[in-house]
């Protein structure tokens, strides 16, 4: 009898445990999935490209010599950008800057194939094909900095070499255009998605920040997701990871602060202002 309590006990929770799984998708991860994957597309000039959503937010770069591509999106978006990508290129040779190993950024190299594909050095090549799938792996890792002249453009991809995002965040700066590709060291309007399994770090962020506007003088900012907008939008995020270690030092101040991203994207428990605090706390245990 103690046995089949415990199988009911157990049959019930796994039923209630369902029940809110079902209830989180309907209600956070369903409307954020739709919302990440609406793709938008603007053309700063003729040899510029942004393309927003179908996973991470992207660019193609084109000159007489190649075409630069950042990050290839994921799943029926990569598909759509690759599209786009090969009406702009034509028969030109196609680099691709994958700013992290995250397959919403980077899912999309297997269409390209043949192409130069660049990342940070930072990554175990096993952990990114279990990522990506087969064809993605990139064949040039940057452990420091890497610079190409493509057209009146110069452009440097820079490994921050710490910690933050992920173990081996890149950046790619347009320096004519004061162009900044930020991957999701910065986000517009959505929390961040903090795992130790990526080697995500709250002190990290802060110091990526700090690095991007000491490196590069800023014009626009091109998010990991959400609107392209200024400087402001780095800004914005530093002062959002400012107020989570407040809200994780300070709980009195925690529901103010919570507060103030109510209208940002978010997911419960796993992207959101208060998993951002837990994260927090965690990592000054370490």
């Amino acid at each position: 009898m103690k046995i089949k309590r415990l199988l009911i006990r157990i049959g019930l929770l796994l039923v209630v445990l369902a029940i809110t799984a079902g209830v989180l998708y309907l209600i956070y991860l369903r409307p954020f999935m739709n919302h990440m994957m609406v793709m938008e597309t603007v053309h700063p000039d003729p040899q510029l490209t942004l393309v927003t959503g179908g996973g991470g937010n992207s660019g193609i770069l084109t000159s007489d010599s190649a075409v630069l591509v950042v990050d290839t999106k994921m799943n029926k978006g990569a598909t759509a950008f690759y599209e786009e990508v090969k009406k702009i290129a034509g028969n030109k040779p196609i680099i691709i800057v994958n700013t992290h190993i995250h397959s919403d950024h980077a899912k999309g190299n297997a269409l390209y194939k043949g192409a130069t594909i660049i990342a940070g050095a930072r990554y175990d090549k096993e952990q990114w094909a279990s990522e990506n799938g087969p064809g993605t792996l990139p064949g040039v890792w940057v452990s420091d900095s890497l610079i190409l002249h493509l057209g009146d453009e110069t452009v440097t991809i820079l490994n921050l070499g710490f910690d933050a995002h992920t173990q081996s965040d890149v950046v790619v700066y347009l320096h004519n255009r004061q162009l900044l590709f930020t991957g999701d060291l910065v986000l517009n309007q959505q929390s961040p998605a903090l795992f130790g399994r990526y080697c995500s770090s709250g002190r990290g962020y802060l110091a990526a920040f700090d690095t991007m506007e000491s490196r590069f003088a800023i014009k626009t900012v091109v998010p990991g997701h959400g609107p392209i907008g200024g400087r402001d939008v780095i800004d914005t995020y530093r002062t959002f990871f400012q107020d989570m270690y407040v809200a994780a030092l300070d709980h009195e101040k925690k529901p103010q602060l919570l507060t103030k991203y109510n209208t940002w994207w978010q997911i419960p428990f796993m992207m959101s202002p208060d998993a951002t605090i837990s994260y927090i706390e965690k990592e000054k245990q370490k």
